[in-house]
């Protein structure tokens, strides 16, 4: 038996809760919360086998975003904000999100899940 792909969800806002919930009603993924004040965020990455991390591009709190993309190149960083319809796939890749539902399939797509 394979478990579910493990996706991180970083921040503590409402709008990452209520993706959280929409994520959890799919049943696509093992989810993970990590809150923005936990310092040893990158050691708790690194015990995982990941295939994204969400977060909120309104957090000021993305010190952690080169050290990971250097250490977990593959792995996708999706930056989301309810701002904006639209998702930011660090590799430069951004693609239209209008709904939670157009969230999770492009999540779903990006990881290849």
């Amino acid at each position: 038996m394979t478990s579910d792909p493990c996706l991180v969800l970083y921040g503590n806002s409402v709008f990452l809760a209520g993706i959280k919930a929409e994520l959890e009603r799919a049943g696509t993924f093992e989810l993970l919360t990590i809150e923005t004040c936990c310092a040893d965020m990158l050691e708790l990455i690194r015990k995982r086998q990941l295939c994204a991390l969400l977060f909120d591009l309104g957090t000021g709190q993305l010190d952690f975003v080169v050290p990971l993309l250097r250490e977990q190149p593959g792995m996708p960083l999706i930056g989301v904000g309810p701002s904006s319809d639209e998702i930011l796939v660090l590799s430069g890749y951004s693609q239209p999100a209008r709904s939670v539902s157009d969230l999770v399939h492009a999540i779903n797509r990006i990881t290849k899940f």
